[in-house]
């Protein structure tokens, strides 16, 4: 007859009720021990990678040869003072080195004319000439006509022998019989040697009429009053501008 002892029965419903109360004690702790397990983990030191050991005589990079890159630089290039250590680097460095920018040519000069201002002087109404392809068409057109026009422009100047160009010391042989020459007899004399011109016959009367006929159109086109009034003030003129004098100067007579 098999009888349970009351005492021993007591001693395992106790070890029951333990690990019944161990198994719910750590059912309730897991999850805060993996929290504790994974801040572990998160936590941890990472292994870094180890310090350069190199040799303490390994030059630093800003003195190492930019074209080796290997061996200390000893020199500077005398263009871009990219450092380099040998004269073969040089030759592979300056093989590939760009070509240096080309100075930008300055300006030309402006003529003194272009730098007076424009309130400080009338507007040249003879500019028009100046700028003119019809007139250079003309001048090839007639390669004897500029000639022709310092002919016509020597005719309205004074002779060598002017007496009033003479040295006082000239006058012991007694005054000449040549009757002095001024400003008005010139440009007479200038309207003579126009007209003698005008008529001549070929090439040379028809280069002069043409010249003429040119000068006028270009004028009345490009301020016609002011060209007059211009022609009447001025006291000194070059060549061309004195055969424009004379030409104004005709056309009273021709009409």
């Amino acid at each position: 007859m098999s009888s349970t002892d009351p005492c021993h029965a007591q001693d395992q419903s106790r070890g029951t009720d333990k690990a019944q109360v161990d198994q719910s004690a750590s059912s309730r702790h897991a999850p805060v021990a993996a929290a504790i397990d994974t801040a572990a983990i998160d936590t941890a030191p990472i292994d870094t990678a180890p310090e350069d050991t190199a040799p303490e005589d390994r030059p630093p990079p800003s003195v190492i040869c930019r074209v080796c890159n290997t061996n200390t630089f000893k020199y500077k290039c005398s263009r871009c003072y990219l450092p380099y250590c040998s004269v073969a680097c040089n030759k592979t460095h300056q093989e590939n080195h760009p070509p240096d920018s080309k100075p930008e040519p300055n300006p030309p000069p402006k003529p003194a004319c272009d730098l007076i201002s424009n309130t400080t002087r009338r507007d040249n109404p003879f500019q028009v000439l100046d700028r003119s392809e019809k007139l250079s068409w003309l001048f090839r057109k007639y390669p004897n006509l500029p000639q022709q026009l310092l002919d016509i422009h020597a005719a309205s100047q004074p002779p060598p022998h002017d007496p009033t160009k003479q040295m006082p010391g000239s006058f012991k042989n007694g005054p000449s019989s040549r009757p002095q020459w001024t400003r008005d007899k010139g440009i007479q004399r200038g309207k003579a040697a126009l007209r003698r011109a005008r008529n001549r016959p070929g090439q040379e009367g028809e280069a002069i009429r043409e010249y003429c006929t040119l000068i006028s159109m270009l004028l009345n086109d490009d301020k016609e009053e002011d060209s007059r009034l211009l022609l009447q003030q001025q006291v000194k003129q070059d060549d061309a501008q004195l055969i424009r004098q004379l030409m104004q100067e005709e056309q009273p007579h021709r009409k």
